[in-house]
């Protein structure tokens, strides 16, 4: 029996399926919105900035600061709609949008860059040091109608049987809502590290590595939702990494230090580098970040520029977490794309 005849109709049902729940997605050629964003040597140390992207030229306007916290490193947005602020120590801080302070506690560890968990208004943040903090460079914040509440605790970061030698020294976490697995990279800032899978137990305060390969770019971590692809990046050097670890694409800009980058779930991504520009990728048309063709620009920001907040997905300011139908969408995509590469099509 001919195989195609069986699949083929089966993918057209699917995608079908998809496109009328409105969950492919949208290859726009231009967008606009507002980061938020942090500096790290104190003073005013949260600023926002407003974007503009027409297609063909990206401009940049009301790049003003908003607060100052006691340190600023990662940035993300809260459920209930504020800002949360790694301290650059045992400091996490809430405030809102205007700059407000809401509330700040102790995550019982360093807090440099952070992750928010599915659960809504109930999350849990990671809070992730900057080395040096041997087996207990997590810890989370368990979050009260969206917004911070309590201190923290540490958790005890250990490697898995499958990969006993593993680094300890975890210096990013994000979720793929895709398969729904924790990564972590370990990369130092301007240097190269591990990325791997990380499962979490929130009852014992436990966090177990499983290693899948060395050598990448990966200081910040995030997930692309355009793409369902992870977005890591350190040094000069932004990657594109499949599930499984797979360089599919990058983009080298000399001179540059990247430290956290966020992508809008459209094709467009923003990388902060701590030597004060953002580098901005539309990738739309073409799915990688370093394909030729896709429209770049390299633009000063600020100062002492450090990290950025989520666009999309947990933590993002535009998509929340991710809906039921969201994750189906992608797995009839992902389903698609499987039966179409086992025909060879």
């Amino acid at each position: 029996m001919n195989r195609a005849k069986l699949i083929l109709p089966r993918i057209a049902i699917l995608i079908a399926f998809a496109l009328a729940f409105c969950i492919v997605p949208s290859y726009a050629d231009s967008v606009s919105g507002t980061l938020f964003y942090t500096t790290f040597l104190g003073g005013t140390n949260v600023h926002s900035v407003d974007f503009n992207f027409n297609g063909s030229t990206l401009t940049y306007s009301n790049n003003i600061g908003i607060a100052s916290t006691r340190g600023a490193d990662g940035i993300l947005f809260a459920p209930d709609g504020n800002l949360l602020v790694a301290g650059q120590g045992n400091n996490l801080t809430e405030v809102n949008t205007s700059g407000g302070f809401v509330k700040a506690v102790a995550p019982e560890g360093g807090s440099f860059h952070l992750a928010l968990t599915p659960g809504g208004g109930s999350a849990l943040v990671y809070n992730l040091n900057n080395g040096g903090c041997g087996s207990n460079c997590i810890s989370a914040v368990q979050l009260v109608g969206g917004g911070l509440s309590a201190n923290g605790n540490v958790y005890t970061v250990s490697c898995s049987a499958a990969t006993p030698n593993c680094s300890l020294d975890v210096r990013g976490v994000i979720f793929d809502p895709v398969n729904s697995k924790w990564y972590y990279d370990t990369a130092p800032d301007g240097g190269t590290g591990d990325v791997g899978t990380v499962v979490f137990n929130d009852a014992t305060h436990t966090a177990v590595l499983t290693k899948i390969g060395g050598g990448y770019f990966a200081h910040g971590i995030s997930f692309d939702p355009f793409s369902g692809d992870l977005i890591v990046n350190s040094a000069d050097v932004i990657q594109q990494l499949d599930a499984n670890g797979t360089i599919l694409s990058s983009i080298t800009v000399p001179g540059e230090q990247f430290d956290q980058a966020a992508e809008d779930g459209h094709g467009h991504l923003f990388a902060a580098s701590n030597f004060g520009d953002l580098e901005f990728v539309d990738y739309d048309a073409t799915g990688l970040i370093g394909a030729a063709g896709n429209f770049r620009s390299d633009h000063f920001i600020a100062f002492n520029l450090d990290d950025i907040a989520p666009l999309s997905g947990l933590g993002g300011n535009t998509t929340p977490e991710p809906s039921t139908l969201l994750l189906l969408g992608s797995g009839l995509l992902a389903l698609a794309g499987a039966a179409r590469r086992k025909l060879n099509l």
